[in-house]
């Protein structure tokens, strides 16, 4: 047999393979002595019919049927022996198997491509270095009490921003009534759900108060009943609630894990801001390097690789739309103009993944069993489960694999910032 690959582009090659005419021959034969073993003709038992006649019946279909069986068990040889990382096969080019005669085939394979990087240490990128202000402390600490916010009345209260107001009203457009309500309450603070100008109009007043008022609601309104229409309101008001956050002391702070009290949480809070913005600066540095190494590197990457990716990011799209409340079967998606937006993104990832892994093998950087074992023993700990559960559940080689990639793109990811050229900045 002989094998010869030729590179079609970077992520194409040609595949050809040429039998002999002696091992046609005694493939040929090997498939007429399994039929006449196997298949009985009439008048013979079987195994025992002349080897001529069986040769005379089944030649076309040995033939055939042969033709099929050598380019599929030799291409797997061959791609086996030469360690091809095949993504797709294209139309294979054959010839017909006759006895006396040699047999050869060619096919074009879609293939991972054999990657060198280059250029990707000394990579500009901004590190920066957090600067938390007490401001900021004590807005985050501001964040923790809204939650836990009370709505008191209090008697002779005029509605400010941030009240609830209880009351009835009658919403009227073009002489019909659209909307009404006997008791019903709103905060006023975010719009919902008769808009901010309903709000301003709501504000000063007081329980018992009633008052008129008119509103052009834009045709985008995400209420229907007042989408493009303009509806005059009558509000009678019963009861106005101010906010009141709970006491920020030493005991509301011991909630939130800070035995020591209200300067306990103000340095943990500085603690979590600085590691939140430090955490951000990282992510920023490192999507730098990313881009800067996919221009400096312009490889081609295989087509079958960039629609597989195109594919996940339009189903974690779908996945987060569907999590954040998103009606699906409501809303229209053009998956063609999906395809189209992410597809860039995705030929990036592609081109970084293949890079990364160059790097890897160019560096010698590798991820031993420990390091998987560390990170698994990690996340059962963050997720508070046994460590043999998250063992058990990467036992299979597919989600071992998995695993030791995202390791080791998180280790290549390390040595491409250490050996960036790293320009200090403040991170806000």
């Amino acid at each position: 047999m002989k094998t010869s690959i030729d590179a079609v582009s970077g992520v194409e090659k040609k595949i050809t393979v040429e039998i002999s005419a002696e091992e046609v021959d005694k493939r040929i034969e090997e498939q007429f002595a399994e039929i006449r073993r196997d298949v009985p003709l009439k008048g013979f038992r079987k195994g025992k019919a002349p080897i001529d006649m069986v040769r005379r019946f089944f030649r076309e279909s040995v033939e055939k049927d042969l033709s099929d069986r050598i380019v599929r068990e030799t291409l797997s040889d061959v791609v086996k022996e030469k360690d091809i990382k095949i993504l797709s096969l294209g139309d294979v080019e054959a010839g017909k198997v006759a006895s006396g005669e040699g047999f050869t085939f060619s096919v074009k394979v879609e293939v991972v491509p054999e990657v060198e990087a280059k250029d990707y240490k000394g990579i500009p990128a901004g590190m920066g270095k957090a600067k938390v202000t007490d401001e900021d402390v004590a807005a985050a600490i501001e964040r923790l009490r809204t939650p836990y916010a009370r709505f008191q009345p209090e008697e002779g209260r005029k509605a400010e921003r941030g009240d609830l107001a209880e009351f009835s009203f009658m919403a009227v457009s073009d002489g019909v009534t659209v909307d009404e309500n006997e008791k019903t309450s709103i905060v006023l603070s975010n719009g919902i759900p008769f808009g901010q100008e309903f709000e301003e109009k709501m504000l000063g007043i007081g329980a018992g108060d009633e008052r008129s008022f008119r509103i052009e609601f834009p045709a985008a309104h995400p209420v229907s009943k007042y989408a493009g229409k303009t509806v005059d309101f009558e509000v009678k008001v019963f009861t106005v609630r101010e906010r009141k956050l709970p006491a920020l002391d030493d005991e509301f702070a011991r909630q939130f894990g800070a035995p020591g009290g209200l300067d306990d949480l103000r340095a943990k809070m500085r603690e979590k801001l600085e590691k939140e913005a430090e955490s951000k600066s990282r992510h920023a540095a490192e999507e730098e390097i990313r881009r800067v190494l996919a221009e400096r590197n312009p490889i081609e990457v295989p087509p079958t690789l960039v629609k597989r990716q195109t594919m996940s990011m339009i189903g974690s799209t779908i996945e987060h739309m569907e999590s954040s409340g998103v009606n699906l079967k409501k809303t229209k998606l053009d998956f063609d103009e999906m395809h189209d937006r992410l597809k860039f993104s995705a030929e990036r990832n592609v081109r970084v993944g293949l890079l990364i892994d160059a790097i890897a093998r160019q560096e010698s950087l590798d991820v031993p069993y420990s390091e998987i074992e560390a990170e698994m023993k990690r996340m059962a700990e963050f997720e508070g489960q046994p460590f043999e559960d998250v063992r058990e559940k990467y036992s299979s080689e597919e989600r071992m694999d998995s695993l030791r990639d995202r390791l080791m793109e998180r280790k290549v990811m390390n040595f491409l910032v250490e050996n960036a050229e790293v320009k200090e900045e403040v991170a806000e």
